[in-house]
């Protein structure tokens, strides 16, 4: 999963926030007098003739204002949601009971057997999608003293069919990416 895009586009976004938030208070102050006495039309006076003529119209922009800035609130939670899963249902049968697992004690059993592979520093383990159809991201890093081949080998051959196992199924399409760390590089528990 490339998150390139995705940092732009926040980054992006944040930016267009800032410059538009700073015009606005910058109009804001102006209209407040902050600025001075001297007022400036900002409409024409055609437009502004409409607008004493229509009661309607400032209650319409000021709707139309909210309904945008409603959307722009609800894409940005959008953005910011992950699609991480929180826990399992181990159970199909809905007349049998609910059976549940957390996705976090699996994930987190995982990392640790992860760990004790010879010259990794470090696992972290993500579950997401759904409860269903459940995906793996694997971000491993290791030391100069490990094999990366074997490592590979030992992660497909040895950690994911116990995941799998341990969630009931056949198969988790899973993504690893393995990371070597510099030898002066300090490790980091996070």
């Amino acid at each position: 999963m490339d998150r390139h895009p995705a940092h732009a586009n926040r980054t992006g976004l944040i930016l267009l926030g800032i410059v538009l938030l700073g015009v606005g208070g910058a109009g804001l102050a102006r209209g407040a007098g902050l600025f001075g006495d001297e007022t400036t039309r900002v409409f024409s006076s055609d437009v502004r003739s409409f607008a004493d003529d229509n009661a309607w119209f400032w209650p319409a922009i000021a709707a139309v204002t909210v309904v945008l800035a409603l959307l722009g609130l609800l894409w940005l939670i959008g953005q910011i949601r992950t699609r991480r899963i929180p826990e399992l249902a181990m159970e199909p049968d809905p007349d049998g009971g609910r059976t549940s697992l957390s996705a976090k004690a699996v994930t987190g059993a995982l990392q640790r057997e992860i760990e004790e592979y010879p010259g990794v520093r470090r696992a972290r383990a993500r579950l997401l999608g759904s409860s269903r159809d459940p995906e793996l991201r694997l971000n491993v890093t290791y030391g100069h003293r490990a094999d990366p081949a074997d490592l590979r080998r030992r992660i497909q051959e040895e950690g994911v069919p116990r995941l799998c196992a341990a969630l009931e199924r056949d198969t988790i399409p899973t993504v690893v990416r393995l990371r070597l760390v510099p030898k002066d590089e300090p490790t980091t528990v996070v």
